[in-house]
């Protein structure tokens, strides 16, 4: 069977290390000023040559998106920008609009173009039009079938990429003016303010005040949030679809999500062959430990069912949290850069392959001087005994209710 490629977010230089240390087969990031995720970290110019730089080292690809709408202030600056890609060479851009696309065929015809989930590609005849401009990939609308990507693919010749994984936007292709309307700061430039997450109530015009929840719930309700998109038991159907790259979607994720996802997507892509798919409950179970609002398979069977837009308050739920990062590992020792609080008598998790539901006791803690110590906070360097196999820029987490039962245990102890 085919593999398809993998390609990850990488809102910052952290999260695209950390990407490639996974796994991924390309990374996909952005100038912020151009970007529709403008409020990630992003990267400034040097850091994009850079960012080329490092992946290039690992023999990894890296898409640069230039995906804004842009008004005409921006023309100027894009460029420039252009000017600039020409000179770093990123595997690709991505692109959606038709001017810009245009500024790059032009003064950048060596630079492949991929056409960005934007431009609302539902059909056959526009996926033709793309391809005969010159377009060397189409990320297709998320609110394909299956079905409809087969009747794609067949009319087309230009590689085809679809989200896997991620967050899941309410509007069409992401085409909002909800938070243009309620805070000012557009999704089509870049400064989405997830208006939809919010919660809300009715308010009957004649009853200035009285707010009544849409269904009966106290809380009010998650009317246009979305579950996330998990298509992790479905990824033959996807390769038979005639998809070439599987995306997840998350600039704006914290490493934790980045490492664990990827981790989990790489592992399913390369347990798939010829001999068939069975997919792992643990992979389930994986995706649950970090950030999420529960999974759905969107559109790709058909229209997407209610129960998957509607929720009960809580937004977001994960199991786990990050500890910290490996830096260095020598004769069995780890040097860790903690982004959270250690203890000594803590059980943790070395998000590493094949270790999988173990769990680990940290036996002692030394700090950066050497001495013993019973605990550490987040940004302390310090040393942990790890288990053969642990690697250098591996992550380690616990399971939050670990902590929260700890915290419990000691409070009661104390008590009179």
């Amino acid at each position: 069977m085919k593999k398809p490629e993998l390609l990850a977010p990488a809102g910052d230089f952290e999260k695209l290390k950390t990407a490639i240390h996974y796994g991924a087969d390309a990374v996909y990031l952005g100038d912020s000023r151009f970007s529709l995720r403008g409020k990630a970290g992003n990267f400034n110019p040097e850091e994009l040559r850079e960012a080329v730089k490092y992946a290039r080292g690992y023999g990894k690809k890296v898409y640069i998106t230039v995906n804004i709408f842009p008004h005409n202030k921006d023309i100027s600056d894009i460029e420039a920008h252009v000017e600039f890609l020409s000179d770093v060479r990123p595997d690709a851009v991505i692109l959606s609009d038709p001017g810009i696309f245009t500024m790059f065929k032009k003064k950048t015809p060596e630079i492949n173009i991929h056409i960005s989930t934007q431009a609302n590609i539902t059909n056959s005849e526009s996926a033709r039009f793309w391809e005969g401009l010159g377009a060397k990939r189409l990320v297709l609308s998320r609110e394909l079938s299956i079905d409809e990507i087969k009747e794609i693919r067949k009319k087309t010749n230009v590689e085809l990429e679809v989200f896997v994984h991620g967050s899941i936007c309410i509007s069409y292709s992401g085409r909002c003016y909800i938070s243009s309307f309620l805070a000012q700061r557009s999704g089509n430039t870049g400064e989405c303010t997830n208006s939809c997450r919010w919660n809300y109530s009715l308010m009957e015009e004649k009853r200035q005040g009285e707010y009544f929840p849409v269904f009966e719930d106290e809380r009010g309700t998650y009317l246009m949030s979305s579950k996330d998109l998990c298509m992790i038991e479905h990824l033959p159907k996807l390769v038979d679809a005639g998809i070439d790259s599987f995306k997840i979607e998350g600039r704006m994720k914290g490493i934790n999500y980045v490492a664990g996802v990827v981790k989990t997507y790489r592992e399913a892509i390369d347990s798939m062959s010829g001999n068939g798919f069975k997919p792992n409950p643990r992979w389930l179970k994986e995706l649950s430990m970090f950030s999420s609002r529960g999974y759905t398979t969107g559109m790709f069977f058909g229209k997407q069912p209610e129960s998957d837009y509607n929720f009960d308050g809580e937004s977001y739920r994960m199991s786990h949290e990050l500890v910290g990062i490996v830096l260095e590992v020598n004769n069995g020792t780890a040097k860790v850069g903690l982004r959270n609080r250690l203890d000594a008598r803590d059980k943790v998790e070395y998000l590493t392959p094949g270790f999988e539901e173990k769990l680990f006791d940290i036996a002692s803690i030394k700090d950066i001087e050497g001495s013993v110590i019973s605990s550490a906070r987040n940004e302390d360097i310090v040393f942990i005994e790890v288990p053969d196999g642990v690697r250098v820029n591996d992550l380690i987490r616990r399971d939050k209710n670990f902590r929260k039962g700890l915290i419990l245990n000691c409070t009661l102890s104390n008590t009179p």
